[in-house]
Order: structure tokens, then sequence, then C-alpha cells
């Protein structure tokens, strides 16, 4: 348990669950071991660790669990098992253990509307500030509710903020943007929150620095953990969605919603590798991993997303919006434009060979001898005459 805590912060939840599972199968299938005894009868051969696996697969789908869940408690059983020296051969355990195929469905897409339309059915402060952030940067939500106040550089422009190692799926901190409509809502939120004024208070209080920035008391951090922030905030997205009716259910997962806070961070990588920024950007943005060869300067990469990102990621200051509109419809009378010119183009050309083919009727009617000659010699008797 210790080793699987150090590789993720929640890894250790789902691999004790399915430890748990895994002894109540054992008792209640071989009544005099436990799941350390068990080991032994497994590496004596005394039992085939692939019927064993397979009639635990049969177990867990008694307990109505969902077809992801006894996959990924099936490979922590493994895991357990390889630990304790349990050789598994991966073609024998995929032909012998007969795993339920999860069923594979597109998530569903929000767009620039959808979430205009959920930030002003929220009348929560805090979660309003939350989603921007999230609808902005395109971080994973726990790494939004781990962020610190000290986390946010308020003088870069576009607002950075830093994105804490020990809180991302890829175990690397990086640095990224937040939109100035994000900015200001958030640089609002912490001055309410923590009574300071940032213009004024360059020198932070230590407790204040190091508070989390959406947790609920102040700069107590007793009991704040970005997992018991992300709960709250859930359970309040929750109330919204149903507000504005964007609850729907997933087909045969009746717990789990379509439209989630990682539809968000979905929501940004779409609208980047989309824009002029593409999708280089976009995956080392996301903090994913990237070509070895995509390399730019903090300055540049500020850039691009000021100049080509921020826009699309701005949902409620209508000026920016406005001139956002006025470009596209800008550029949608121009490529207009350049249609009606190639259309024009190609007609004049149609016509140029329309008349062509005239001339050469006219001289095989007046001349039959010529209709022997190849294409290209015609041609060239047309031009001359």
């Amino acid at each position: 348990m210790t080793s699987i805590e150090q590789g993720s912060i929640n890894g250790n939840k789902s691999y004790k669950t399915a430890l748990v599972y895994l002894q109540q199968f054992v008792v209640s299938n071989h009544s005099s071991s436990n799941i350390d005894t068990i080991i032994d009868s497994i590496n004596s051969r005394a039992i085939d660790v692939y019927k064993f696996l397979n009639g635990f697969v049969l177990f867990l789908q008694t307990k109505k669990l969902s077809k992801t869940s006894i996959n990924r408690y099936i490979n922590s059983v493994k895991s357990y098992l390889q630990y304790n020296d349990v050789d598994i051969i991966p073609y024998k355990f995929k032909r012998r253990v007969m795993l339920p195929k999860a069923p594979q469905e597109d998530a569903q897409a929000i767009d620039q509307n959808d979430i205009r339309i959920i930030l002003l059915q929220c009348h929560n402060r805090r979660l309003k500030t939350y989603l921007l952030v999230l609808a902005s940067s395109g971080v994973r939500p726990i790494e939004a509710c781990a962020l610190r106040v000290c986390d946010i550089n308020f003088d870069s422009s576009p607002v950075q903020l830093h994105i804490r190692a020990e809180y991302t799926k890829t175990k690397k901190s990086r640095d990224i943007f937040i939109s100035d409509e994000a900015a200001l809502w958030l640089k609002e939120w912490v001055e309410y929150k923590f009574g300071i004024v940032l213009d004024k208070n360059k020198r932070i209080d230590r407790r204040i620095s190091e508070s989390l920035v959406f947790q609920v008391y102040g700069y107590d951090i007793r009991g704040a953990t970005p997992q018991s922030i992300y709960q709250k905030l859930v359970q309040q997205f929750h109330k919204v969605l149903t507000a504005v009716d964007f609850d729907q259910r997933k087909d045969g997962m009746p717990q789990r919603r379509k439209i989630t806070l990682h539809s968000f961070r979905r929501f940004v990588k779409t609208t980047i590798s989309d824009s002029l920024a593409g999708s280089d950007y976009s995956e080392w943005f996301l903090g994913h991993k990237k070509s070895s060869y995509y390399v730019s300067k903090s300055t540049v990469r500020a850039e691009i997303y000021s100049t080509k990102c921020m826009k699309y990621l701005t949902f409620l200051d209508y000026s920016t919006l406005q001139a956002t509109g006025r470009t596209m419809e800008a550029r949608i009378n121009e490529l207009e434009k350049e249609k009606q010119i190639t259309e024009q183009k190609h007609e004049e050309q149609i016509n140029a060979m329309q008349l062509q083919v005239n001339r050469i009727m006219e001289m095989i009617q007046y001349n039959p001898k010529l209709a022997r000659l190849k294409q290209t010699a015609l041609t060239r008797l047309t031009n001359k005459k």
C-alpha cells in the first residue's frame, strides 16, 4: 500500500477496494485462507492462478459493478499477486481470464455557448471562479483545487498558474496561463476571501500565501485538502447542471453524467488545437507528452496564448466576444470574396475551353482530314488562327 501511494495520491484507494473484494472472494471460496495465505497455495500450484482470477471476475460481476470498475480491480489484484512473486504470463491471462469489455462512448462535447449558459446560471462566487479557471486553462479539476495563493502570478501577462507536480497525473510540474477574464474573477475572489488588496499588499502573509485558493475557511488549513474541496465543488456543479438541464446521464452508467468538470479540459484541448496555436501547443499546454522537437521560450508561449487562444476561452467579457465576432465576420467576408474570384476564374477557363472546342469542330468540318491529327496539333493550329 505504501509503494502504491508513492506513485499516486489516490491510487491506494482503488487498490484497497480491490483487496477488500479479493478478501471476500477468498473467504467465500477458500474458507481456510485469506489474501495472505492464498499466495502460498498459488505459488505451490495447488490453485491455478488463471482459474482463480477468472473466478474473481465472476465474483465481481455479482456485485453489480461497472465493467470499467471490474477491469480496474482485476488489474489491482494482478499487481498484488505479482508483487508477491506470482508469475502471470500475459498471453495466458488474455486467453484464460475472460474480462468484460467496457463500452466505448465518445464524450459529449461542449462549446463556448454551453459554458456561457452554465456560468450565467452559476450564482456561487467560488464555483464560478473555479469554472472560469478550468475553462480557460484546461487544468484537471483536482489540479485547480490544489492551487495555492503563491502559485498565482498576477504580475505576468497573461496571468500564470503554477501546477504542482504532486497533484498532476504525470508527476511533472508546469506553468500555464488563464484568460484575463478568469484572472479578474480569481483576483477578486482571493481579495474577498482573504481580505487583502493584491495591488497594495506586495508581501502577502505566509499563512495566506500557502493557503489553498478555493478552501472555505480563510487561511485555516486544518482539514482543507484538494480532495475535500473537489467533492464540495462537484456537488455544487451538479446543481447548476440540473438547473440548465445539462444533467443527462451516460447510457448504462446512471451514476455518471455526460457533462462533467473534465469536459472543460476537453473543450480547452479542442479549442486550442483548432485555433492557429495548433496541436503541439495544446499538448504542451495540457501537460501531455509532447514532441521533443517542440520547444519555445516562455515569452513566445505566453504571446501565443494571448493572441491566438484567449479570445476563444472568454465567455462573459462581452467586449472581447464582440471584437472576436467582428473579426470572424471580416474573415467570413474575405473568404466569400475569395470564393467569388475563384468561381469567376473557373468560369472564364471553361468559356475559353468551349471556344477552343468550337474552333476545332469548325476546322474539322471544313477539312475532315484534320480529324486524324492529335489534339495537341489541332490546338496549335487553332491558336495560330
